[in-house]
């Protein structure tokens, strides 16, 4: 019986698909000799033909659903355009914290309290800022 056969019953008999059956190379004329399924049978015993142990089947990786129904809260609580709108009015109520401080317009004094106020969102913008500024009469006339 060619190799091939004897594969194909050792795959038949254990329950396994043909590519996982191996045949043990030091003996191919001893498996080229089995005529019947009981001497493929034999030859399984002796560990002449033996089988592959199972592949771990791959998964696909699970990706984060994100379309809109699966979302829930607002634009905002998810970071489309809460954090980067809140860094570009940060940034632009801070360029204007130096500004002013450049200027003369605001004491040094005042400047860590406001900073913090900055951080904290006290402000909507510049103007509520400057608002702000202008209420607690902490904006001095501009220095020449």
């Amino acid at each position: 019986m060619t190799a091939q056969t004897v594969k194909r019953l050792a795959a038949d008999i254990l329950g396994v698909g043909v590519t996982r059956i191996r045949l043990d190379k030091d003996n191919l004329a001893k498996v080229e000799e089995a005529l019947t399924r009981t001497d493929v049978r034999n030859l399984l015993d002796e560990g002449t033909v033996y089988a592959l142990p199972p592949r771990a089947g791959h998964r696909k990786k699970e990706k984060p659903r994100k379309g809109r129904g699966s979302r829930k809260g607002q634009k905002k609580a998810r970071g489309e355009g809460g954090k980067s709108a809140w860094m570009v009015r940060v940034r632009s109520q801070r360029k204007y914290l130096v500004e002013l401080l450049k200027g003369g317009e605001l004491p040094k004094e005042n400047k860590h309290a406001i900073y913090m106020k900055i951080k904290g969102g006290a402000f909507r913008g510049k103007a509520a800022m400057r608002a702000y500024l202008a209420e607690n009469k902490m904006l001095k006339e501009k220095v020449i």
